[in-house]
């Protein structure tokens, strides 16, 4: 296959999964997709290192947290609001899908606000389903790290979500 289509498959593939990945970090949609944008330009220049047993999810996924860690170094810009798309099922009564769909903002939300050493892996974990080998090969670092980030990642979501929830109650009774 020719690398121009390889690469047309891989952002066709993986371009959302990826962009997604990149905003946990920069917390910014436009700045998350010209991290992509950049790590698809670099990943079609080194193609030839991805072996055939490799991968391409967990290979990109790397570049783009390094395209990240580097934008981080050199630039900045205004954090926008964002939500990942919800999951849900679509069989709810509608009360029943607002109320998920609000609880899913609030968990998206509180994912954005983990430090990115934390939110980075909880979204390759929960939300792309990637092995914590998978992780660990795209951040750097070695298993047990991963699997402190992610634990220390839920507690932060708990703590997080515990106080929306006391917030969002305690707010609708002044109503």
């Amino acid at each position: 296959m020719r690398k121009e289509q390889t690469l047309t498959n891989w952002i066709d593939e993986y371009g959302q999964r990826l962009t997604r990945l990149a905003f946990s970090c920069v917390h910014d949609w436009a700045a998350a997709q010209d991290r992509v944008q950049d790590a698809f330009i670099k990943a079609y220049r080194s193609m030839e290192q991805l072996t055939n047993e490799e991968r391409p999810f967990p290979w990109l996924a790397k570049i783009v947290i390094n395209e990240c860690k580097a934008s981080a170094r050199t630039s900045w810009r205004e954090v926008l609001t964002f939500y990942f798309p919800e999951r849900a099922g679509s069989d709810t009564s509608l009360d029943d899908g607002y109320l998920k769909k609000e609880y899913y903002q609030t968990l998206h939300d509180a994912v954005l606000h983990l430090p990115p050493h934390y939110s980075a892996p909880v979204v390759l974990h929960y939300f792309e389903e990637l092995s914590i080998e998978d992780i660990s090969k795209i951040l750097g670092i070695r298993p047990g790290t991963v699997k402190s980030r992610l634990a220390r990642g839920r507690e932060q979501l708990k703590n997080r979500m515990k106080e929306a929830m006391q917030h969002e109650r305690t707010g609708s009774q002044t109503c």
